[in-house]
């Protein structure tokens, strides 16, 4: 594939980084992935398949209402979509994990890895962030360094 061509599955994943994780759009989830969707390294407690997913992103809207997320790297192999991204935002929403919002900023950067079906849905996806580094930003340790 030339780097000026982008497949459908990656347009579809920039549709989701846009209209669900940075403008706030959940029910945009429900065109992405199939119902019984997989995640794993998210958590939301309760929920399954896309529900799951859909609850994960309010969670992260709800706790960084001006979240931000930039994909920096696409990497495209046969079925599978890795994306490595940086989410910004500030703590000025709900808690977050039992972390009170503070208005603090950060910024983070993280790794997905999407596998897609012969039907252009999201079946199973892969994210990895260090959550201690965020913990840490959020002021979930107190100013420690």
């Amino acid at each position: 594939m030339s780097e000026t061509t982008v497949s459908a599955n990656r347009r579809l994943l920039e549709h989701y980084y846009e209209e669900c994780l940075n403008k706030g759009n959940l029910d945009a989830v429900y065109a992405k992935a199939i119902p019984d969707h997989i995640s794993h390294g998210t958590l939301a407690e309760g929920f399954e398949g896309v529900e799951h997913l859909r609850e994960w992103v309010r969670i992260q809207r709800d706790s960084f209402p001006d979240l931000h997320v930039v994909v920096e790297d696409w990497i495209e192999s046969g079925n599978k979509i890795v994306q490595r991204f940086t989410a910004r935002g500030s703590h000025s929403g709900v808690d977050y994990y039992g972390i009170p919002a503070s208005g603090r900023k950060f910024e983070i950067s993280g790794i997905v890895i999407d596998l897609f079906n012969d039907e252009g849905k999201i079946v199973e996806s892969w994210f990895q962030m260090d959550g201690m580094e965020l913990a840490k930003q959020l002021g979930a340790f107190g100013d420690a360094q």
